[in-house]
């Protein structure tokens, strides 16, 4: 089920790639706006000092960036802060981890692939918040994490652009109570890019 939530929407993401036709390379070049959506498969390790417990689970998530790019030859560079939210859990018998809020900032660099094609590498932070509940407790606590990801961005014309991405990212060890608690998430999204050039 987690493989094929994640292989279904990149699968989307290279057809919307592959139906846009060729922009020009000033496609990715200043501010620009967008929006994304996809699923995401995550994995939990809970430490309750007495014993531990792996949970699994998975979700739909989505977004809003906003960013500035700028092309040197054919490499590229540029930034981005983004919000997504979603419904990520991870649970095991009474016991859940949720995440449905957060923020983000990264930097991207890549390098074009051809007429209005960019590949594309992501190194950032992000913040989220969790829930870890049970049936007569419930605690939340914002968690940092470290994302790494990788996509692809298609130009349909000099200012819409179209792009998959994959990414994963190590949740920073956090106690929520007793509790210690590590995570992780891989998502795969698809989202759509408006210039302002």
């Amino acid at each position: 089920m987690k493989k094929t939530i994640l292989a279904a929407a990149f699968a989307s993401t290279l057809a919307l790639a592959s139906a846009a036709s060729a922009g020009p390379a000033d496609t990715f070049n200043g501010p620009y706006l967008g929006a994304e959506a996809g699923g995401a498969v995550s994995g939990t390790s809970i430490d309750t000092g007495v014993g531990s417990a792996d949970l699994y689970g998975q979700g739909a998530t989505g977004g809003i960036f906003a960013g500035y790019g700028k092309t040197f030859g054919n490499f590229y560079v540029g930034g981005e802060a983004s919000g997504t939210f979603g419904n990520v859990t991870t649970e095991l018998l009474n016991v859940s981890l949720g995440k449905d809020y957060g923020y983000g900032i990264a930097a991207r660099g890549g390098y074009l692939l051809g007429s209005g094609t960019l590949g594309y590498g992501v190194v950032g932070w992000e913040r989220a918040r969790f829930e870890l509940k049970d049936d007569t407790s419930s605690l939340k606590e914002w968690v940092d994490g470290l994302r790494l990801g990788a996509g692809i961005e298609q130009g349909v014309s000099d200012s819409v652009s179209v792009r998959g991405e994959m990414s994963f990212v190590k949740w920073q060890g956090k106690d929520f109570g007793t509790d210690a608690v590590d995570a992780h998430d891989i998502t795969a999204k698809v989202g759509l890019s408006y210039r302002f050039n």
